[in-house]
């Protein structure tokens, strides 16, 4: 039963992931995409999970992939750690998602982290989210790389500030934004 509910809380995390890091790759809004999450099914595979801290930490290892909706994350480990000074009723979280987001306290996804999204990408050597704080942290070595469509940007450090809708990349930034389409050719 623990395991479901942590489940739950993981659900909330990847609901947060897929909500619009930096707005510059889609149009919807943050409420629409998260009714539209809600009603998918989360898989998680992995070679294994343990669980630790009475139910507080869960660590899936081994060829992770999860998805719900179009949402996509693999990774080698991805720890998740519920809040140690939370006061929900962890029983009443399988029935609440809202309740189930308050007792989450951070996700974190190492070594080969690749995160799609529709036409979203990011990848990297880890991927760091702090519910409380609202952010989303991938860094990579030598870099982190988010596309768009054939849009890149890479640095070493991307910070996706979701509530505010915006991102910044530190690290030697590299961007390459490409043309919707092609320039239209000169006549001789």
């Amino acid at each position: 039963m623990r395991t479901f509910k942590t489940l739950i809380i993981f659900l909330v995390c990847l609901s947060l992931l897929g909500m619009n890091p930096g707005n510059t790759f889609s149009a919807k809004s943050k409420e629409s995409l998260k009714k539209e999450q809600e009603k998918s099914p989360i898989e998680i595979q992995s070679d294994k999970l343990r669980s630790e801290n009475e139910g507080k930490k869960f660590i899936f290892t081994g060829n992770v992939l999860s998805t719900w909706g179009d949402l996509e994350i693999k990774s080698d480990i991805l720890e998740v750690y519920a809040n140690p000074d939370s006061k929900t009723d962890r029983k009443k979280a399988t029935d609440d998602v809202g309740q189930a987001s308050q007792d989450l306290e951070k996700i974190i996804a190492i070594g080969n982290v690749d995160i799609k999204k529709g036409d979203r990408r990011a990848k990297g050597d880890r991927a760091y989210y702090d519910n409380k704080k609202q952010i989303i942290i991938v860094t990579g070595e030598p870099n982190a790389t988010a596309w768009e469509g054939k849009n890149i940007i890479r640095g070493k450090k991307m910070t996706f500030v979701l509530e505010k809708d915006l991102f910044k990349v530190e690290g030697r930034v590299n961007l390459v934004l490409n043309p919707k389409s092609p320039p239209p050719k000169k006549k001789k």
